[in-house]
């Protein structure tokens, strides 16, 4: 294995607040315009949040009056996709302008790669994870959450989805993020997207559903995984003076209501 000084990893083990990790997903994405890097993020969430992609109506995607009754957040991304809940769970992010996702892979080609190394890093503690087939297109056209249906290459575990992926890909950079649940509160799920907890629970599963192994044994495979496949030593990233005030610029962005309301 190869030491190298553009590939990083962020593995942030406290849970942050919706605003700070969408504002740190952004911020990567803006630095690997500005030079050939990569990084693999590994985090979680302070307290419920549902996420819509940025496409989406936002009154059409969510419940707003049932997520605040019930204490959650909320926030928009910057990548597609439905709307999830992310509570309980491992999310990634790949983020990365180097050669690799890019010389011969375009979007699909980018998206198989980054699953492959997630059926891998299942694989690696004992699961039988493989890649999904799809689903009707009508259900990419609705607004049903992120996990009551599978897209093409997103993973399985006994024909329930356990990741939903979501990307972002430009001529120079790509953002891929996901989450990971490992249990989930499909009540809160079902309220917060007008659906019923058996639709989502009869599409999805978690890590706790299908193994005792805890969500650090999986991160730690996914880092192993990841490292493997490129051929690299993963470089912790520490952020400077100067990255903490454009972080917080950033962060301004994914708290107002003008950006999670406009559409």
């Amino acid at each position: 294995m190869t030491q190298t000084s553009n590939w990083f990893l962020l593995w942030d083990k406290e849970p942050l607040s919706a605003e700070t990790n969408m504002a740190r997903d952004e911020f990567f994405f803006d630095a690997c315009h500005r030079k050939k890097m990569g990084i693999l993020r590994l985090y979680s969430w302070k307290n419920p949040t549902f996420s819509i992609g940025v496409s989406q109506r936002f009154l059409k995607a969510v419940n707003i009056e049932f997520i605040s009754n019930h204490n959650c957040s909320y926030v928009r991304r910057i990548t597609g996709g439905k709307a999830v809940l992310h509570h309980n769970e491992i999310t990634y992010s790949v983020i990365s302008s180097e050669d690799f996702f890019f010389k011969n892979n375009d979007l699909y080609r980018s998206y198989l790669l980054i699953s492959r190394i997630l059926v891998q890093a299942f694989q690696a503690i004992g699961l039988d994870a493989y890649l999904s087939q799809g689903s009707p297109s009508s259900l990419s056209k609705s607004n049903n959450p992120c996990f009551s249906f599978p897209t093409p290459n997103e993973l399985e575990i006994g024909g329930k989805k356990i990741v939903g992926s979501a990307q972002k890909r430009d001529k120079i950079a790509l953002l891929q993020h996901g989450s990971i649940p490992i249990s989930m509160d499909y009540d809160l799920y079902a309220g917060g997207t007008r659906n019923s907890p058996e639709f989502i629970r009869n599409s999805m599963t978690t890590l706790s559903d299908v193994t005792t192994h805890s969500g650090e044994d999986l991160s730690r495979a996914l880092i192993d995984c990841f490292q493997s496949t490129l051929g690299v030593r993963l470089e912790a990233y520490e952020f400077n003076p100067e990255d903490s005030n454009i972080l917080g610029e950033i962060e301004k962005k994914y708290a107002s209501y003008d950006w999670n309301h406009r559409i």
